[in-house]
């Protein structure tokens, strides 16, 4: 059985508004929890980065888009990687955007829409994935043309290893597409993107949604998890992987705010 790490309460969505939902977070690095990627969507990655300044765009830009370019191909067996910029997480970047804040709501970043938003010529989408295409010699042909198309995110604990609202996953087989509502995303920090969305609806019985959470993670360690697959979409089987922050009560009144950082890999297979 594996070992509980906290209760605390996750916001779900009822109706219109975010209802908080009383659920235990269960503790990954627990010898008794035996997760598989292909059936709840994540996994905890030992992964050393040349990385020095993990709150520089520039440097991460430069340093880590090429190591999760590496990572993203040795962990899925993909042939293109397309990765999309480096997202920080911090107390300093929330004051220049407020969609950098950690987000305290059950989602999971895409939803069926996704192929078919970068595949389209006339989504708002397009202004933002061309350059990222093009930067690696890609084109839309290609997007049409992959016999496979996998979105991974890798997130990585970047500040004190016991932050206020560390990160949390949702075996995504505890959680069927039916208790999941698409939303538009209009724009994302000032940019207009216009993509959907999962949210999470309040559940009768929370229980039944299995979470887990990796603590004090370390900065070789990252957490890859799966928000598209067109194959698991083409077979029937969760392609999301619902996540939230949480306030942790394990990490004390006094505890640090969350610094941690996002990078998006678009996984193409067959081209």
């Amino acid at each position: 059985m594996t070992t509980a790490y906290c209760e605390t309460t996750l916001n779900y969505a009822r109706g219109q508004e975010l209802s908080p939902v009383p659920v235990v977070i269960n503790d990954g690095r627990d010898p008794g929890c035996h997760l598989n990627f292909e059936d709840c969507g994540f996994t905890l990655l030992e992964h050393h980065s040349e990385v020095t300044d993990w709150r520089n765009e520039v440097h991460l830009t430069s340093v880590h888009v090429p190591e999760i370019s590496r990572l993203a191909a040795e962990f899925s067996g993909c042939d293109k990687v397309v990765v999309y910029p480096p997202l920080v997480r911090s107390p300093v970047t929330a004051k220049t955007h407020e969609d950098y804040a950690p987000i305290e709501s059950v989602h999971s970043d895409f939803t069926d829409d996704y192929l078919d938003m970068i595949r389209q010529e006339d989504r708002p989408y397009r202004r933002f994935l061309e350059p990222l295409l093009a930067a690696q010699g890609l084109s839309r042909d290609d997007l049409r043309g992959a016999s496979r198309v996998l979105m991974l995110q890798f997130w990585r604990n970047i500040g004190a290893a016991r932050p206020d609202r560390p990160f949390a996953l949702c075996d995504a087989a505890t959680m069927p597409r039916n208790q999941l509502e698409a939303i538009l995303v209009p724009e994302y920090a000032g940019e207009r993107l216009e993509f959907e969305a999962f949210v999470s609806v309040a559940p009768d019985d929370a229980t039944h949604h299995h979470w887990y959470t990796f603590p004090a993670l370390t900065l070789d360690e990252v957490i890859a998890f799966r928000t598209y697959d067109s194959r698991c979409a083409d077979e029937g089987r969760a392609f999301w992987t619902p996540h939230s922050a949480f306030l942790d009560p394990n990490a004390g009144t006094a505890a640090p705010q969350r610094e941690s950082l996002e990078m998006r890999a678009l996984c193409l297979f067959g081209v």
